[in-house]
């Protein structure tokens, strides 16, 4: 529940926090959206890369860049086997 008598988390923010999680209503915005450094979900290993994961750790632009040919496998579909030639 937000405490408007509190101070926003954020580092350096001074608004009240009524946002929820004990952030304003713009940095809980952006908590939602991912970008602050605590995301809301987990985020690609890579420095800098803030996507959400798809498997091992990374996001799905690095874990096709780490692991040439082969897919997450977070959809839960089973993978079409490549056409005989």
């Amino acid at each position: 529940m937000p405490n408007p008598s509190v101070s926003c988390k954020h580092e350096g923010c001074e608004k009240p926090s009524d946002g929820g999680k004990g952030y304003c209503a713009r940095h809980y915005a952006a908590w939602k959206r991912g970008r602050l450094p605590k995301a809301r979900y987990k985020s690609c290993r890579i420095e800098g890369c803030r996507k959400p994961v798809t498997g091992r750790g990374r996001c799905a632009e690095h874990f096709a860049r780490d692991y040439p040919g082969k897919q997450a496998a977070a959809t839960g579909e089973t993978p079409t086997p490549a056409p005989a030639t």
